[in-house]
């Protein structure tokens, strides 16, 4: 690969990454607080291959003057020497030939799929490959819920999964709270019920654990990755104890479902 087809492939690579640092975009592959990170390295990535570029065609050496046509000698001598150069460029000797910059340029379909058909954020689909096991932690008391808001007291998935099995003054029992995720199906189940499920990450997608809520009373099927604004109480599973907590997932009963957009950030953290 030569130094303007590498200047190229950089200023197109930081050009994606400046996008996707300026946009909502960014926010199905990393968190909020990367976002700067992603665009600084953007702009570095684009100042450098831009360098490259234009240093590259500075570099470029200048065409031989065109011979006398007059001069048969000349024309003979520029004629060999074009067939030298004619083989030297088509095979230097290490088995490289004019196809290989060319190749080169196919490295940037990726980024092209990238700017114009943007993967979705984790869903349904990897949610259901890993183990659904609960989040564990070592928490056993709480602070008293948040205010309720229109009759309804707003949880992410991980707060309410932690209280649901850890908490041991049980503050969520009797009370209506609201969630939101995507509908997942429930390994193994034919009854209609579905998983409520999140994905919380620490630093990107890749490190991304699915949370679920299992949700019962809801008589409509959901589609997977339907994303779903749920009210209901919380029902604790039969035998369930905080400081033996079931290893699958907590319930809710849901008195009202709503669909809804994909958040702006379809991730907690």
């Amino acid at each position: 690969m030569d130094e303007r087809t590498q200047g190229a492939m950089m200023l197109a690579i930081g050009g994606v990454a400046v996008r996707l640092g300026l946009t909502d975009v960014s926010l199905a592959y990393v968190k909020p607080g990367l976002r700067p990170l992603l665009t600084v390295a953007g702009l570095v990535l684009v100042v450098l291959g831009a360098a490259g570029v234009l240093r590259a065609f500075r570099d470029e050496p200048v065409p031989p003057p065109v011979p006398d046509p007059e001069d048969d000698s000349r024309l003979e001598a520029a004629g060999v020497a074009h067939a030298h150069a004619a083989v030297g460029h088509s095979d230097d000797g290490h088995g490289h030939g004019v196809s290989g910059p060319r190749v080169a340029w196919l490295l940037t379909l990726p980024l092209l799929a990238v700017l114009l058909v943007a993967p979705p954020p984790l869903g349904a689909f990897a949610a259901g490959r890993q183990s659904g096991r609960v989040v564990a932690t070592t928490e056993r008391s709480y602070p008293p819920l948040p205010t309720a808001v229109d009759g309804a007291v707003p949880l992410g998935l991980v707060e309410f999964q932690f209280r649901a099995l850890y908490d041991e003054t049980r503050s969520m029992e009797g009370q209506r709270v609201r969630l939101v995720g995507f509908a997942s199906p429930v390994p193994g189940d034919a009854g209609g019920d579905y998983l409520l499920t999140r994905f919380i990450v620490n630093c990107c997608a890749a490190d991304g654990t699915a949370v679920t809520v299992e949700i019962h009373g809801d008589p409509v099927p959901r589609a997977p990755d339907t994303w779903l604004e749920i009210e209901g109480t919380w029902e604790p599973r039969p035998g369930q104890e905080p400081d033996k907590p079931t290893p699958a997932p907590p319930v809710v009963v849901a008195e009202s479902v709503t669909p809804i957009p994909q958040p702006d950030e379809p991730y907690e953290y």
